[in-house]
């Protein structure tokens, strides 16, 4: 009963608070926002009565909080007299993906652009400025972190930069892409994970990259997968394009995808995968051949081949079968290995 209870627990959705100004009517929309969001002085940068929309989305992640914010232009001011009101004493590691947003902080100006990170102190006054911006935060206590809170101290108000910080980016952007589905049992996991990146991206000694090697090579396959999928009708997409845009050496590549059976493998499943999308789609009438050559398959008979080893049956009669609502024949043995070959689609 107690294991049961456990799992129940571990597999239940992270709490999570959304909200938007798009249900509030245009002249409204400002004050609703700046009601939900008393962290800092708020001012709008166009007249209210021409709205302002904007939205949050905020996990609770138990140590961690991740917000992902979209707003409209608007200047911010965290001050003494805010931080001594909500006693917030947390750093905040943001990643924006719409900007720029602009940053002072004792005079000290900072623009950061998409894909860039700020790591900021709310032990400190600062202000900002936005501009329809997007951008998601990690905000973590400082009695977590007081083993590296001088070196976070120091990076405080200031762009990442760095080659972890890109490892850094792309662990936080992968749990953006997946937080309305996260559990507790992922947010315990995400928590330690954080620890140790966040560790080796400030004090970047080989014990700390050593602890975070599991993390970082999460963070370098998310990447590369994202890139791929991206890409999947690109001619020129080998393995070594594939470690000149993901920023690794062909001997981690390896490492990355070896469960997969090497990266060559994934990317012709990856495209065998989209080529079974695209044909059992019934607003695509293309011929297979044109599929096939879409997704980088010049040689129709290696195509049909590959298609019936990789799903169990052909290309066509994937598409007779999508055509009359059944599914496709298989020669699987059982149901479950006919749907570990579709689990990639």
């Amino acid at each position: 009963m107690t294991l049961q209870i456990s799992q129940a627990h571990e597999n239940r959705l992270v709490p999570s608070l959304k909200f938007s100004t798009e249900a509030v009517p245009a002249a409204q929309q400002f004050e609703a926002w700046r009601a939900f969001n008393s962290m800092a002085e708020l001012e709008p940068v166009t007249p209210p009565m021409e709205g302002f929309k904007a939205s949050s989305a905020s996990y609770h992640l138990g140590r961690l909080q991740m917000t992902s914010f979209q707003l409209a232009p608007m200047n911010i001011s965290y001050t003494r007299d805010i931080q001594r009101k909500i006693g917030l004493d947390h750093w905040c590691l943001s990643v924006v993906t719409r900007g720029p947003v602009n940053y002072e902080n004792n005079d000290n100006e900072v623009a950061v652009s998409p894909g860039h990170l700020l790591l900021h102190s709310y032990a400190a006054p600062f202000s900002g400025a936005m501009t329809n911006t997007h951008y998601s935060s990690l905000f973590f206590a400082r009695d977590d972190y007081w083993d590296i809170a001088e070196h976070l101290e120091r990076g405080s108000h200031q762009l990442v930069q760095g080659p972890m910080s890109h490892i850094v980016r792309d662990f936080m952007l992968s749990m953006i892409a997946r937080a309305d589905g996260l559990t507790m049992a992922d947010a315990s996991a995400l928590n330690d994970a954080f620890g140790h990146l966040i560790r080796a991206m400030v004090i970047n000694d080989p014990a700390s990259l050593e602890a975070a090697r599991a993390p970082i090579a999460a963070a370098q396959f998310d990447r590369a997968r994202r890139f791929i999928n991206a890409n999947l009708q690109w001619p020129g997409l080998t393995p070594d394009a594939i470690c000149a845009n993901v920023g690794v050496s062909r001997r981690q590549m390896f490492y990355l995808f070896e469960q997969h059976g090497g990266v060559a493998t994934y990317v012709r499943n990856r495209r065998l995968a989209a080529c079974y999308s695209a044909l059992v789609r019934a607003d695509d009438g293309r011929n297979i051949s044109s599929v096939a050559y879409e997704f980088g398959f010049t040689n129709l008979s290696s195509f049909y081949r590959q298609f019936s080893a990789r799903f169990g049956f052909s290309p066509s009669e994937a598409r007779a079968a999508a055509q009359y609502g059944r599914p496709p024949h298989s020669d699987e043995a059982t149901f479950s290995d006919w749907l570990m070959r579709l689990s990639e689609i």
